[in-house]
């Protein structure tokens, strides 16, 4: 029985530490890439 709530306190403290480095994880911002626009080559001189 002591084993069983063992185990089940150990695996609630490892899923809020893992819901807590996701968190920090999301927390990034990403920035979006710039829409494709045609780049004009150089003209030759």
């Amino acid at each position: 029985m002591a084993l069983i709530l063992l185990v089940m306190a150990l695996l609630a403290i490892f899923s809020n530490v893992q819901k807590s480095r996701r968190d920090q994880l999301e927390t990034v911002t990403i920035v979006p890439a710039p829409a494709a626009t045609p780049v004009s080559a150089p003209s030759p001189p």
